[in-house]
């Protein structure tokens, strides 16, 4: 008996965790469009291409750890930063 139970939290929890990763909103992505809307020179169409092609390269966690100033490790660093640079180079 405890084995179904078992096997029915394990469904219930991998059906959540699709869920989330698949169906829910990014929830980083306007607050970081706005953020990128604020920075001098931006344009509709430049922030909105910077800000797909960061959350195309970055997990939520990620976006959400750097828009929270968390980057924390070297090759995490160098990550946001050759993705930063990439993004500015794509939507220049």
């Amino acid at each position: 008996m405890p084995r179904i139970f078992l096997f029915l939290s394990a469904i219930a929890l991998l059906g959540f965790i699709i869920s989330q990763n698949f169906w829910s909103k990014e929830k980083t992505w306007e607050p970081f469009y706005q953020g990128c809307m604020v920075s001098p020179g931006a344009s509709a169409q430049r922030c909105n291409c910077f800000t797909n092609y960061i959350h195309d390269h970055l997990s939520e966690g990620e976006v959400g750890a750097v828009m929270a100033n968390r980057v924390a490790g070297a090759s995490f660093q160098e990550k946001v930063e050759q993705t930063v640079r990439q993004a500015a180079l794509a939507c220049h």
